[in-house]
């Protein structure tokens, strides 16, 4: 379906001299129903692709041609589900599809070239992230409305996402629903079922999900997002993601080595060195359970959100060649100009020299007698012995912030971390966390440092202790069953912090809070940079919160 570049449209069409093509087999006639078949766009195992006109009206569209006794008759797969995808946002159109002799043809849009080929042409290592983050927003609501109409891709990669042509040159498609699949039973409206009984493996060797892949599942609503979230991964990688860069397996020895491979990268190995927000993504498609619904809203809004923090747009338009971020320039400064007054009276002047004649300094000490030193310095010792007294007795809430504000800002948060310690009830710690997020906001810096780690540590020690605790007021109960099944099911619907902070409202108990605490601690510091969100923050108000309701 390429215009511009052919050759890359459609992953099944694009290895020409493949050996499994047939040697002979009858001639595709020049016309097919009412199309004139053009130029060949790309031929494979699969069948082949044209460009062809309308014998009528001269629209010119992309024919898709395979033999009707095909062994994966995939353009029967896609005549079926194509209408199901009519009128979506990105989904190509379907003009007319039939057999014609030996030969089964699909007409839909005529369409641009791949991100694969974009990425191959670019010459370089890693595509840049402003475009990365438009790729993440668009292909994240291409899949809900696949979703929304109950069909699952199935075989997501660059290849199967194409640009289309002017004016929609900013618009990514999706193509090639060979391998879709409806995950709502048409008949009874329900989700289908799960099952672990062995199935043969469909989609494809780089991005499809580990649970897929590796361990032979039924694929779901999951299993998209996370084979998008690998291949935006695998964008922003150095030479790609590792199991990639040998080429497709030839043999089962290779296959078993490249599944052995994908299965036991971690997330956070896969994404060092590049924005936390795509190990989130990884971490929380994972996560979810085989029937729930991804949060598509969320994630398009971190990824905007993500492209605005870097310099960029934050819209999901896809324009290539990328543009560089903006930069913001440092603001000149402009020494302010000196004000020339009006010239003073040469009498005013004398009057001005006469006074400075009869000024009397009085007796000065010399340079080398330090009489006056030494008693500045007595002087400043008592300042200093009086303010430390005042700063003992003054209390552990907002007025010793005040007082400290001339502190460093490790200097609060080690008095915090010593005050934590010592903290008995719910409603000081309350008080301590609060302020901890006034002092981290003190400056620019964003980061979790060895000191804020040390009050986090602190935090979840004097929560998960309830020995140095007065104990709280029990919260009555609104929902039934297990706190950590709670949490579990939480985690699955939200990004990790966003989650975290969800669960706070249902935690019923100190060591409950504890917990999430120490998830928040760990999940900041294994990101990149260390670096607090603005969800972070929200998160450790609402632990102030949480603890102030259960006093």
């Amino acid at each position: 379906m390429a215009d511009s570049d052919s050759s890359s449209i459609l992953s099944e069409y694009t290895d020409s001299d493949d050996e499994s093509v047939p040697e002979q087999q009858p001639r595709i006639p020049t016309v097919l129903s009412n199309y004139r078949l053009m130029e060949t766009l790309g031929s494979g195992y699969s069948g082949s692709i044209f460009r062809a006109q309308n014998i009528h009206n001269g629209a010119v569209v992309a024919l898709k041609v395979q033999r009707v006794d095909h062994e994966c008759p995939t353009n029967r797969y896609e005549r079926y589900l194509y209408p199901l995808l009519q009128g979506g946002k990105g989904m190509p159109r379907l003009f007319t599809a039939g057999v014609q002799g030996h030969w089964d043809f699909l007409a839909i849009d005529l369409l641009g070239p791949s991100l694969d080929s974009l990425y191959r042409k670019s010459g370089k290592d890693t595509m840049d992230l402003g475009s990365v983050c438009s790729i993440a927003m668009q292909l994240i609501s291409r899949l809900e409305t696949m979703h929304t109409r109950g069909v699952l891709h199935r075989d997501i990669q660059l290849g199967n996402c194409v640009i289309g042509l002017p004016p929609n040159e900013k618009l990514i498609y999706m193509i090639d629903f060979g391998f879709s699949k409806q995950y709502i039973d048409p008949h009874t409206r329900r989700h289908i079922e799960d099952s672990r009984a062995k199935r043969d493996f469909i989609g494809n060797y780089w991005f499809s999900s580990v649970n897929v892949h590796c361990r032979g599942r039924v694929p779901s609503r999951r299993d998209d997002l996370e084979a998008a979230a690998l291949m935006l991964i695998h964008m922003l990688t150095p030479r790609g993601l590792s199991w990639t860069r040998n080429g497709v397996p030839k043999t089962d020895e290779a296959h078993d080595r490249l599944i052995a491979e994908k299965q036991t990268a971690r997330p956070e190995d896969l994404c060092r060195g590049i924005p936390y927000e795509f190990e989130d993504f990884l971490r929380y498609c994972r996560k979810l359970k085989f029937m729930d619904c991804p949060d598509y809203k969320h994630w398009v809004e971190t990824f905007s959100n993500l492209a605005i923090e870097n310099g960029y747009s934050g819209k999901e338009e896809f324009i290539w060649p990328a543009k560089p971020p903006a930069v913001k320039a440092p603001q000149p400064f402009h020494t302010p100009l000196r004000q020339h007054g009006a010239a003073v009276a040469r009498d005013e002047m004398e009057a001005i020299l006469g006074g400075l004649a009869k000024l009397n300094f009085g007796a000065r000490p010399v340079l080398g007698d330090r009489t006056n030193v030494e008693e500045a310095e007595k002087k400043a010792k008592e300042t200093l012995a009086k303010s430390a007294d005042r700063r003992k007795i003054e209390s552990s809430g907002g007025d010793s912030a005040r007082a400290g504000a001339a502190k460093s800002k490790q200097a609060l948060l080690t008095d915090l971390c010593t005050k934590a310690s010592q903290a008995t009830d719910n409603k000081s710690l309350a008080r301590l966390v609060h302020n901890f997020v006034k002092v981290l906001q003190m400056n620019s810096s964003r980061t979790l440092t060895k000191d804020a780690s040390r009050f986090l540590d602190t935090l979840y020690k004097q929560l998960d202790d309830p020995s140095v605790f007065i104990q709280p007021n029990r919260v009555a109960r609104t929902r039934s069953g297990d706190e950590a099944a709670e949490r579990g099911s939480a985690q699955a619907k939200l990004g990790i912090v966003m989650g975290l902070r969800n669960q706070l409202q249902s935690a019923q108990s100190n060591k409950a809070v504890a917990k999430l605490v120490e998830d928040f601690a760990k999940v900041t510091n294994k990101s990149v940079g260390r670096t607090i969100t603005k969800d972070g923050f929200l998160f450790l108000e609402g632990v102030a919160q949480r603890l102030q309701a259960l006093h």
